[in-house]
């Protein structure tokens, strides 16, 4: 009798081979890929780096919808808006989707727990301290000349972004009042630190790493829990001495709410499988982005946290967008 039992499940696996197959999710025409910041800057350059293989994998392109503007809240809103129907997706960072909500609370124009179908983390990035050539060299003289002037300036792309807050949470680690000087953007920030009229800045590693790799500045530290494959010799600030400061400027894939279970899981897959590809991979490594990868449960639990801690970091700093 059991093999006669191995034949039929054979023939039900096989029946049921092309019924799984149909069943699989893919979408019937082009994809929009939202994104909340510019042409040119570095998620950009994420986005439609990932956009091609995305494609491939999906039988249909996916086209990068650039939609900037109050820190990523305009593209977000416009895909929480979406159908939900597989054929608009979002890359999501760390602003619109945890701090953004605790620096505005009913302000915001959709609810970040509620109005997505979180997909996947994609990448982790780190932020990283800068200091101008003059600054002292060693990681532990340069603390000491901050403790030394305590209400020294240091810059950011702007209010409420993780780069703003990676000083702050710095600042009050230390026992510091230093004070935030905002930019539109990284490009005026880092001009304004080479050229010494503020020697600390704050920004996105991805986006100051080829000046930094032509020794226009000094990197301190970089706020992830592990050093960047992208700058190895740049030390976490655990490693000198400031355990506090832990911040990961990260992306993920997100849908509309209601996005249906064989879309969901189908842009999941596809996303993983793409993070494992060697070239993607090589120039995520080259771009200071960590792959993180993983399933849409794990990433709904982390955004929960996130939304948590961030709340709690509004708190203890103080810091509105007044």
């Amino acid at each position: 009798m059991a093999p006669r039992r191995l034949v039929l499940a054979a023939a039900l696996a096989g029946a049921a081979g092309p019924a799984a197959a149909q069943a699989e999710w893919r979408p019937d025409r082009p994809v929009r890929l939202l994104l909340g910041f510019p042409p040119g800057g570095s998620a950009d350059a994420l986005a439609r780096r990932l956009a091609e293989p995305l494609g491939r994998l999906l039988g249909q392109p996916v086209v990068v919808e650039n939609r900037p503007g109050a820190g990523g809240n305009i593209a977000m809103e416009a895909l929480a808006k979406a159908q939900p129907d597989g054929h608009t997706v979002g890359l999501g960072p760390i602003g619109p989707h945890a701090i953004n909500p605790a620096l505005l609370g009913a302000k915001m124009p959709y609810d970040a727990a509620r109005d997505f179908s979180p997909i996947l983390r994609l990448v982790d990035q780190p932020n990283v301290l800068l200091a101008h050539l003059d600054s002292p060299a060693e990681p532990a003289a340069l603390l000491a000349w901050m403790r030394a002037n305590p209400e020294e300036p240091y810059g950011s792309p702007g209010v409420g972004t993780s780069n703003h807050f990676t000083g702050a949470l710095l600042s009050r680690a230390l026992g510091l009042r230093l004070q935030h000087v905002p930019y539109r953007g990284g490009a005026a920030g880092l001009a304004d630190l080479m050229g010494g009229r503020v020697r600390l800045y704050v920004d996105n590693l991805a986006g100051s790493l080829a000046l930094l790799r032509e020794g226009r500045f000094r990197a301190v530290a970089v706020s992830t829990a592990a050093r960047s494959r992208s700058a190895p010799n740049v030390p976490t600030f655990a490693e000198i001495g400031v355990p506090g400061v832990k911040v990961s400027s990260w992306q993920g894939l997100f849908g509309p709410a209601g996005l249906p279970e064989p879309a969901l899981r189908r842009w999941n897959a596809v996303a993983n499988e793409v993070l494992r590809d060697a070239d993607v991979a090589a120039w995520l490594a080259e771009n200071a982005a960590e792959p993180v990868g993983g399933t849409a449960e794990g990433f709904s639990a982390f955004l929960a946290s996130e939304r948590a801690r961030w709340a709690a970091a509004v708190r203890d700093t103080g810091i509105t967008l007044d």
